[in-house]
């Protein structure tokens, strides 16, 4: 069912705090993180080899994460250093540790065989925290299966109909999207020509919703979770103060168990930098977005049940970028189940 070696988003930064513990499940598996002395992030199951009971419950000291159930003591390599009221410590007394990494404002987590954890396999989502762009981050845990999201992020056609008060309009579904992929890596492209720009993209170009634009969405899919997209209006018309808008939607999607996944999201923009109300405006009207579509794939799901793989009886043309998708997917879980 899930990917694991390779580099998928734990958490923002932010979110692991020195001193505190944070527990997160991740591909149904339950992991405690936290900051060692020195400041990087570790992560060990979250399960204490003696009694099962959760680290998280536990209590951190330094950098040692004492257990709050019997009090053995874990160093940040996963080794038990200590058991109250014996001296000796079995072998066996350890957790297990997971690679981890901090890029782009982001905790990433191997989940695979530690030995294959290469840093240089980061995907690239620069956006964040590069000078010339600005993000407008946010989370959402979506009580779905991954590849549900991924399907929603790969045919965007359902924005005129989910998103009809801030992305979407005719002009979304209408347009025809042309799909390729090419090695690990599906791309989708949607050009809207002289079509008229839909409210969220009124307020960021300073134009009217009759001031024609050419639009663009341009997808690139990497499994498991990893999709960007390019988007963006230029304004056909000189419209007094109206600008160019590009973007890059950053979607990174972790699952968490067969039917509920993180998503970690974020629009990055290159244009009217100077101005903060632009940055709340997005990562309001974003979380707005995307809460519509929480709603719709958590409805999704419950019809389809616990089935992590339901097959679909019936396909249109839209379908093509997800199908494409979800075969890359497939195939590079079975390749990974072969050699492991």
């Amino acid at each position: 069912m899930y990917m694991r070696n390779c580099w998928q988003v734990a958490a923002f930064s932010t979110e692991i705090i020195s001193g505190r513990l944070f527990s997160r499940r991740l591909l149904d598996e339950a992991v405690v993180f936290y900051r060692a002395i020195d400041g990087h992030v570790v992560a060990l199951e979250d399960r204490c080899p003696h009694r099962f009971t959760p680290l998280s419950k536990g209590t951190l000291i330094g950098e040692t994460l004492r257990c709050g159930y019997h009090g053995l003591c874990f160093d940040t390599t996963g080794r038990c250093i200590q058991i109250p009221g014996q001296e000796h410590i079995p072998a066996k007394a350890r957790v297990r540790t997971y690679p981890v990494l901090e890029r782009y404002k982001l905790v990433w987590i191997w989940m695979g065989d530690a030995d294959e954890a290469d840093p240089g396999e980061v995907p690239d989502v620069h956006w964040m925290e590069h000078p010339e762009w600005i993000a407008s981050e946010g989370y959402h845990r979506v009580d779905a299966n991954y590849k549900l999201l991924n399907d929603n992020l790969l045919d965007l056609s359902h924005e005129t109909y989910v998103h009809q008060k801030t992305i979407g309009n005719e002009a979304v579904a209408e347009s025809p999207a042309a799909t390729r992929s090419e090695g690990q890596t599906v791309y989708v492209t949607k050009e809207m020509k002289a079509c008229l720009p839909p409210p969220f993209y009124q307020y960021l170009a300073r134009i009217s919703g009759t001031d024609a634009v050419d639009r663009w969405q341009r997808t690139v899919f990497r499994p498991p979770g990893y999709i960007v997209i390019d988007v963006g209006v230029q304004p056909l018309a000189p419209v007094p103060g109206s600008v160019r808008v590009e973007g890059r939607v950053i979607d990174l999607i972790t699952p968490e168990t067969a039917t509920s996944s993180h998503y970690f999201w974020a629009f990055a923009r290159n244009f009217r930098l100077d101005e903060m109300a632009v940055t709340e405006f997005l990562r309001e009207n974003v979380r707005h977005t995307f809460d519509e579509d929480k709603e719709m794939l958590e409805a999704q799901q419950r019809n389809i049940g616990a089935d992590a793989d339901p097959t679909f009886g019936l396909a249109v043309r839209g379908d093509a970028a997800p199908t494409l998708a979800r075969r890359l997917l497939a195939s590079m879980i079975a390749s990974e189940a072969r050699v492991h």
